[in-house]
């Protein structure tokens, strides 16, 4: 019989593979814009806000069961305009992440396979969605299981990198700032943290001890920031100032072997978290929009391509807007719906005893986050 430890971890995988994505790679050059100590106040801060939102929309899962995924959850609180104006904001934000590993996924499969295979950065990433998106039609179940490797090996994977790289880190490196926008850091760094599609996948995976997971979440919560402090850092003390968008690549400075090994690790992890959130979007096209499976896998693959086949490629840009606006929408509305279930005392008696005031500053966090980001 499982234990209650297992069941805790064995849903915590979802969240850490769809969290820990592209995000960790943009995290080094979001730091370096604002410097080491607001830039790491800035991370510290986006993690307490994602844990906030994802543990107050655990409680809403909760009490909607089922196979509602988030389009159904929040839908019952917020209305016909309030349902469309979160479900826009929510499918546009996964896009914009899927789009982000296609462009980030062609770069570090062009890296890893150029001395048996050249292609261009285009071709390598055509090959990538292929590759991914063939993965998925497997379905939850499947890419579940690929879990319980990938992670482990991810983690270890950039322990190793750390130590590889430690004898080219130097303190002058970390103290670097580019004195760039602040928008960047802010929409970057909630990116790195979204997680809400992956919530319900875990309430599926406990099953009848759906009662577990908050106490998922909070694992995720705390392993995530953990390892993208290490790495942010850490990839900041090697490359300072020469940090790129995309802060595998800029380790090409330092060594080859050093961003072979780089760029492998990246691949892995831009393959597990492309794969989870297709996966996720796909059965929220399924449960939530009643699309045959076909259909909702197809939708899924074939916009975030086309936008990249359209020239959707400044990584920056898709990073930006997805995470500064998008993904803040989401959470706005979210919180929304979550104060809508309080007042009607809809809510779990295990859900999260937390002020109204804290969700009105959390509120306020994501509106000013969107009107930076917009303004940057």
């Amino acid at each position: 019989m499982e234990s209650d430890s297992s069941r805790i971890w064995s849903a915590a995988r979802p969240l850490i593979g769809t969290m820990i994505g592209v995000g960790i790679l943009g995290l080094p050059y979001a730091i370096l814009q604002v410097g080491i100590g607001i830039g790491i106040l800035e991370l510290l801060l986006a993690a307490l806000i994602s844990f906030l939102v994802l543990r107050l929309y655990g409680d809403l899962v909760m009490i909607r069961g089922g196979k509602a995924r988030f389009i159904q959850v929040i839908g019952r609180e917020l209305g016909h305009l309030g349902t469309g104006i979160a479900a826009f904001a929510y499918i546009g934000a996964t896009f914009g992440a899927l789009l982000a590993f296609i462009i980030f996924g062609g770069q570090f499969l062009r890296v890893v396979t150029f001395p048996i295979f050249p292609m261009t950065i285009t071709t390598a990433s055509v090959v990538f969605f292929v590759v991914a998106s063939f993965f998925t039609i497997g379905g939850s179940l499947f890419v579940a299981r690929a879990q319980k490797f990938l992670i482990p090996l991810f983690i270890g994977l950039i322990v190793l990198l750390m130590i590889v790289a430690a004898p080219h880190m130097t303190v002058v490196h970390v103290l670097a700032s580019a004195s760039g926008n602040m928008s960047i850091p802010l929409g970057v760094m909630l990116f790195a943290f979204g997680g809400l599609s992956a919530v319900p996948e875990m309430r599926d995976i406990l099953g009848k001890r759906s009662d577990l997971l908050p106490k998922s979440i909070i694992r995720a919560s705390v392993i995530v920031p953990m390892v993208y402090t290490v790495f942010g850092i850490g990839i900041l003390a090697v490359t300072g100032v020469a940090t790129t968008e995309n802060g595998i690549l800029g380790l090409s400075a330092v060594g080859k072997s050093l961003v072979l090994l780089a760029c492998g690790i990246a691949l892995l992890t831009t393959f597990n978290a492309y794969t989870n959130l297709a996966t996720q979007l796909t059965n929220t096209f399924l449960y939530d929009l009643r699309m045959r499976f076909v259909s909702a896998w197809m939708t899924t693959a074939s916009l975030p391509f086309a936008l990249f086949l359209m020239g959707a490629q400044r990584i920056a840009s898709v990073l930006s807007i997805t995470g500064g606006i998008l993904s803040s929408l989401t959470a706005i509305m979210m919180l929304i719906a979550y104060e809508r279930a309080r007042v009607s005392a809809d809510l779990p008696k295990n859900s999260l005893q937390i002020s109204q005031w804290a969700i009105a500053f959390t509120f306020v966090m994501f509106v000013a986050v969107m009107v930076t980001t917009v303004v940057g």
